[in-house]
């Protein structure tokens, strides 16, 4: 039997200013047809059955000092629950058969696949030979291995097992003895973040780092040994209010070279929802030496191609459903940091003074999907307890889901490149067609709507939850870019989604030659150049002209130089040029000197 895509799930009416019931005829007309790879159902099961569900957080909220991981489960409930949201599928739907897995569609808790995600970002998953992803997570799973190949034989992945040396499972200080079983919920983190990892690059290597604890000080630690061992991207799905780290553990997210991902949170601007009135952006996302992952809820149609994508957010005017769930519903996390300064790339953005973030950082740089309803099917058999309430197959999001998307992406393009910062990549490809711009919602209170919306929030007394509005009064902010979508950079979803691997290539400064391609001994002669810059405010700023003839080369601040030759014969002239970055680029032209 085949299967049928599901199709949007139902955002809050009031959230996006329109009527529950016009919104629901349009998402009704949206629900497309028979999906592409696989068979058509047969009549007698091919109605479509609507199903209900919330995200539910499956770690508790961070204590002091400590993080919590940024996973969330998707809880099938009843259409009258309070923030239920509807997603469809073919009635009597169930897997595909095995010759057709690679391409299946829909998972099977009736969640996203790797190959889901393959056509929805559109990149082949053929690259990443001699790349390591490193997954950061506290304490041990000790089915992570069984279960990672039950998940590469449902989606026929190759296989990586400790036996292949595909699959590597350490401490936090390398050894083999691993950390107590988990009883918190983070066992379904490492599922997350393994299968994930493995689903984008099947032929990276997985190093799963578990430490003793989610303190703060083992969970650095643990990048620490990561980056020891020889990881070239680390996923980090986990984090806290940034004044709890200490300056040691940022000192272990800051590796030259090294594709450091983090997650921004789920539960919206300045984690509203888990730190009351704190108003700070999560550590370790809002430092200026990592890539900080946000969340968007991703809409494919029948075919499994993308067909928009909006800022994940079902908390703000949700949250009365709060106080009847005793949690949040989730929403990608962001918000200017209170401690450290933005990277140039990000502060020469065009459109930075509208973040209202002056010098200070803001995550997040890239996005991915992280929305559980729209999550990705994972199998996790660990009994943990009370937080892992499922066994087996399960759809699971949050921001956890996309940061080991983008870590996969970029190991997949090759790493950092030689960069000593890997944001910097993406803000280069900002505006190009290697990304996806997120423009609807936000990940504050009001969703991107404002006031007419929802009035002001920051009124309520829980902190400053939407950048619509000062801290405290009801005159509206122009800062709005912080955590409501928009054209190019914005908060909550950074530079955009990815549009194939091409956002994670090295990119920089290019030059072309002007002058002469034939000149006479000892004769002056003027040769100029031409550069563009891909990044923020990016000029070139030195010009060093190799003439190819031994002669010392010429270092100019302008595009412009002369030079004789002295000796007949042809020569190379190379120009390597460097931006204010520190970028560099080079071009080539030959020219034959004559007597």
């Amino acid at each position: 039997m085949s299967i049928r895509r599901f199709g949007f799930p139902l955002l809050c009416a009031f959230a996006f200013g329109v009527s529950a019931t016009a919104f629901a005829q349009e998402v009704e007309n949206a629900v497309p047809a028979a999906a592409a790879g696989v068979t058509q159902p047969d009549p007698a099961a091919s109605a479509e059955t609507t199903h209900y569900a919330i995200g539910e957080r499956v770690c508790k909220p961070a204590k002091r000092r400590h993080a919590t991981c940024f996973v969330m489960r998707r809880v099938e409930v009843t259409e009258s629950t309070p923030g239920a949201r509807p997603y469809k599928l073919a009635a009597g739907a169930s897997l595909s058969p095995a010759a057709t897995r690679q391409t299946q569609t829909i998972g099977p808790a009736g969640g996203m696949t790797p190959y889901d995600f393959q056509t929805a970002y559109n990149f082949k998953t053929t690259g990443g030979t001699g790349q390591t992803i490193a997954l950061v997570d506290a304490y041990n799973d000790p089915n992570i291995a069984s279960d990672l190949a039950t998940f590469d034989t449902e989606y026929g992945l190759p296989a990586c097992t400790v036996a292949n040396k595909c699959l590597k499972v350490v401490n936090q200080t390398g050894g083999s003895t691993l950390p107590s079983n988990d009883t918190t919920g983070w066992s379904v983190e490492e599922s997350l973040d393994v299968e994930a990892a493995h689903a984008i690059c099947p032929n990276c290597h997985i190093l799963l780092v578990e430490v003793n604890s989610s303190s703060a000080a083992n969970l650095a630690a643990g990048v620490n040994e990561a980056v020891k061992l020889g990881a070239t991207v680390i996923s980090n799905s986990y984090g806290g209010p940034e004044a709890d780290l200490t300056s040691t553990e940022n000192a272990a997210y800051n590796h030259s070279g090294v594709v450091i991902t983090a997650s921004t949170g789920d539960d919206g601007y300045y984690s509203y929802d888990q730190f009351a009135a704190v108003d700070q952006a999560n550590g370790p996302s809002s430092l200026p030496t990592v890539v900080a992952v946000g969340g968007t809820s991703l809409f494919l149609s029948q075919t499994g191609t993308r067909q928009s994508e909006t800022v994940w957010n079902d908390n703000g005017t949700y949250d009365y459903f709060q106080s009847l769930f005793g949690f949040a519903l989730g929403a990608t996390g962001g918000g200017c940091s209170n401690l450290f300064t933005a990277q140039p790339w990000q502060s020469n953005l065009s459109n930075w003074a509208a973040t209202a973030c002056g010098t200070h950082r803001l995550p997040a740089d890239v996005s991915a999907d992280a929305d559980p309803i729209t999550g990705l099917d994972v199998y996790d058999t660990f009994n943990c307890g009370t937080p892992c309430p499922t066994q087996g197959w399960q759809t699971v999001g949050g921001t956890s889901l996309s940061s080991p998307l983008i870590a996969g992406l970029f190991a997949l393009a090759g790493g950092a490149h030689g960069v000593e910062y890997p944001a910097r990549t993406l803000y280069g490809h900002l505006g190009t067609s290697s990304l996806f711009n997120v423009t609807t919602g936000g990940n504050g209170w009001c969703g991107g709507e404002g006031a007419a919306a929802c009035g002001d929030p920051n009124t309520l007394g829980v902190g400053d939850v939407d950048c619509d509005f000062p801290g405290s009064g009801s005159t509206p902010s122009a800062g709005d870019a912080a955590c409501d979508a928009g054209p190019g950079y914005n908060g909550p979803t950074g530079v955009g989604t990815p549009n194939g691997l091409g956002a994670f290539a090295g990119t920089g400064p290019t030059a072309k030659i002007a002058g002469p391609t034939s000149v006479v001994e000892g004769k002056t002669n003027t040769w100029t150049a031409t550069t563009t810059d891909p990044f923020p405010k990016g000029k070139v700023i030195s010009f060093s002209w190799n003439w190819g003839d031994g002669t010392a080369a010429t270092v100019t601040t302008t595009g412009s130089v002369t030079h004789d030759y002295a000796t007949s014969g042809t020569d190379t002239i190379t120009l390597t040029v460097k931006d204010n970055y520190g970028v560099t680029g080079t071009a080539t032209d030959s020219v034959t000197v004559t007597p």
